[in-house]
């Protein structure tokens, strides 16, 4: 056996230990590649969203910035106005070269998308990302799906509740003098009757002692999408009935219901209400609406859950802890499309419209990244930050958003008013009769002409029956001119039925 030398000893100890030195550092580069390397890196996906002064768009701008740091991505952002959105929507179905890779949309743009076969289903690896099942059953069975199957990504979980000047209804002369005049406890009205009452009691006086004269309600009444979907909530409780999933058509025909008596009472409702609102009403959008409440000029809204955040992060609100939280007014009567009868039963179904939802097109070259953004967006780390601030436009869609209430109170909000905020928009939301978006190709149609009809009753240009009589004849001319049978079929699948 050969005896080695010290020396020898030495260098080969010397030798071994520079090996292990090298492998170490090969090792160490090959892991920061791993760590440092970007996914993404030469890859582009283009979202198309409206400008909606901020809201619903700006966190979207935020989160790609952020995203394509940290993953190497090209994320462009386009937000033209509302009807550019649409036309450029349509344009982008029959036109190879206008790619948009994934759409950020209110619900009743997507029937298009969905029924001509444009959008990617959820695959299950995305559901796993963002935790499907902390989704609200309301949505993922309705608003995120079509025929029974989930196209569309959760980001802002709409629905629409009541707001109210919970100090001036807690005054005890309040009290005391609502009682004398109607006979029953001044509180958050039960059914719009009530409701009107009340907006008659407020309407007219100082009621705050700030000088000025304050007014019952304010309500959504320019021509446009905020009017037609605060009108379908106002008709909901006459004509949504709990054993029927149709609301704008009879599944069987699409005859239009919209002239039934049930719409025709709601939109007599709705513009008599105006009598307690605001001189300026009929120019008030859902914007309007929410600066009339917040400012301190109305006793009562109907609006989505943004007032809730805004009476208490808006730098101009002067309601802050001084509004109340109620669901929507009921009625004791609903009207039985397939019996063509009012029926005398409790009806109470919520309104879940105007929801923002986020589709990946099925013929995206990046569809991995798309789904990745799109699935960041509506993760439940990124919506939670979200449905705190009033600016964003997102509202809750998630069990977990009712289940802790820190970003609420960190937002301005009390304990207790957070809660009660949470309380109302959840009893809303378990609800299983609901009205949804008209969700079908040609909606934005079927929305125009019935606008275009009911701005003229709001004008007194047109009585109410006259006015929904002639907007559900035009609404079958345009169900006639995209084809009876196939809108049949896709109104079916748009509601799951």
């Amino acid at each position: 056996m050969k005896i080695l030398s010290l020396n020898s000893i030495k260098k080969t100890i010397s030798l071994v230990s520079l090996a292990l030195i090298l492998v170490g550092c090969e090792n160490k580069s090959s892991e920061d590649k791993i760590t440092t390397a970007k996914p993404y890196e030469n890859q582009s996906i283009t979202i198309i969203t409206p400008n909606l002064g901020g809201k619903i768009s700006d966190p979207i701008i935020d989160e790609a910035k952020k995203f394509e740091s940290k993953t190497g991505a090209t994320i462009r952002v386009l937000t033209p106005s509302w009807s550019d959105t649409i036309e450029k929507t349509k344009q982008s179905l029959n036109d190879d070269k206008i790619n948009f890779d994934i759409y950020v949309i209110i619900s009743s743009w997507g029937g298009s998308l969905l029924g001509q076969d444009h959008i990617e289903p959820i695959p299950q690896w995305v559901k796993d990302k963002i935790d499907w099942d902390d989704v609200l059953p309301i949505y993922k069975d309705s608003i995120l799906s079509w025929n029974n199957v989930n196209y569309s990504l959760p980001y802002d979980g709409d629905c629409i509740s009541l707001y109210y000047r919970k100090d001036i209804f807690e005054n005890k002369t309040n009290q005391e003098n609502f009682k004398k005049q109607y006979g029953y406890e001044l509180q958050a009205p039960k059914t719009w009757d009530q409701y009107k009452d009340i907006a008659k009691f407020f309407n007219g006086w100082d009621w705050d002692n700030d000088g000025k004269i304050e007014y019952g309600i304010a309500g959504s009444r320019l021509k446009g999408y905020g009017t037609m979907l605060h009108f379908f909530t106002r008709a909901a409780t006459y004509v949504k009935h709990p054993n029927d999933k149709a609301y704008y058509f009879d599944t069987d025909t699409m005859k239009p219901r919209i002239n039934n008596p049930g719409f025709v009472k709601a939109l007599e409702d709705y513009i008599e209400i105006m009598k307690y609102a605001p001189k300026e009403i009929k120019k008030f959008s859902p914007g309007n609406v929410r600066n009339s409440f917040i400012q301190g000029e109305v006793a009562m809204v109907i609006d989505w859950a943004n007032t809730g955040t805004m009476a208490v992060t808006e730098k101009s609100s002067v309601v802050k802890d001084k509004v109340g939280y109620a669901s929507l007014p009921d009625s004791n009567i609903v009207y039985n499309s397939k019996t063509a009868k009012w029926d005398n039963i409790y009806n109470s179904p919520s309104s879940v419209s105007g929801n923002w939802t986020i589709l990946v097109n099925k013929n995206s070259k990046n569809k991995k990244l798309a789904f990745d953004f799109a699935s960041h967006m509506a993760s439940k780390e990124i919506t939670t930050k979200l449905i705190s601030q009033g600016w964003t436009g997102v509202n809750p869609s998630r069990s977990s958003h009712f289940e802790n209430i820190d970003n609420l109170v960190q937002s301005g909000f009390s304990k207790n008013s957070a809660k009660e905020y949470l309380d109302v928009l959840q009893n809303e939301l378990k609800n299983k009769n609901i009205v949804m978006d008209l969700r079908i190709p040609g909606s934005d149609r079927y929305y125009s002409a019935l606008s275009k009809y009911i701005d003229k009753t709001i004008n007194e240009n047109l009585s109410v029956k006259e006015a929904l009589d002639i907007a559900a004849k035009e609404w079958d001319k345009i169900t006639d001119s995209l084809g009876r049978e196939q809108q049949t079929k896709l109104y079916k699948e748009s509601i799951n039925e």
